[in-house]
């Protein structure tokens, strides 16, 4: 995926980064919380805007820096599924260290999606993003491995199926995407490990929430809705 096309509001606010941080903090009113004084989340913030990469929003951005962060102090990769043009696998392969990361995504675009339970998702959505590309935009970071195709199947009998994971962020969209996900990951995470997915919140994004239910139906751990569209739990 090209980077898109940067607009006025964009322009403002790299400005504002750049050089007038505390009217950034006030804009987006985050005076007086730990994230206005966080140099290296709001340089690698300003990076995102610039390269045109992602659709997370900053409180999501920040929600996965965090949260990634916070779970170095365990043994374990780091993966993503759903990764189009690499914005939020930018974000984990800045806070990993030296620890591997795995990304999944089909390069292509969707897969076939449910018309009724899905919402406004459709087949090829998110065509728009080259594994070349993504692999070329990461490449200042080491250990970081790409699988190209439907996941889970991507992963058969490959290296991440025999990995265990710290922290593994989903951005998958749709229902049967992301129930397959939590069955191939939930197994494999160690204790206290974070799983964190895009989209269970969005009202027109019905299947990831249905998933993330139907998956916890019968587990101990408790689902946490976050802001703006994310949720996580923590691996009992």
């Amino acid at each position: 995926m090209l980077p898109s096309k940067m607009t006025l509001k964009d322009r403002f606010l790299i400005w504002l980064l750049r050089n007038r941080r505390s009217d950034y903090a006030r804009l987006k009113k985050l005076r007086g919380l730990a994230v206005s004084e966080d140099q290296d989340f709001l340089d690698l913030h300003q990076e995102l805007i610039e390269d045109g990469r992602g659709i997370q929003t900053l409180t999501e951005r920040y929600n996965l820096y965090s949260l990634a962060k916070a779970t170095s102090r365990f043994p374990g990769a780091l993966a993503e599924a759903g990764v189009y043009c690499g914005g939020s696998a930018k974000i984990l392969c800045h806070v990993k260290g030296d620890s591997p990361i795995y990304l999944f995504d089909t390069f292509e675009g969707m897969p076939e999606v449910d018309a009724k339970g899905d919402g406004v998702f459709s087949k090829g959505d998110f065509a728009d993003t080259q594994y070349n590309e993504v692999m070329s935009y990461l490449s200042g970071y080491k250990n970081v491995h790409a699988y190209k195709g439907f996941f889970p199947e991507s992963a058969v009998d490959k290296e991440p199926e025999q990995q265990t994971y710290r922290f593994v962020h989903l951005d998958l969209d749709i229902y049967d995407s992301t129930i397959q996900a939590l069955g191939f990951f939930y197994p494999r995470m160690v204790r206290g490990a974070l799983l964190v997915s895009h989209d269970y919140n969005r009202l027109d994004a019905p299947g990831v929430k249905r998933a993330f239910n139907e998956f916890f139906s019968d587990k101990p751990e408790t689902v946490i809705p976050l802001w703006d569209t994310q949720c996580v739990f923590t691996k009992m």
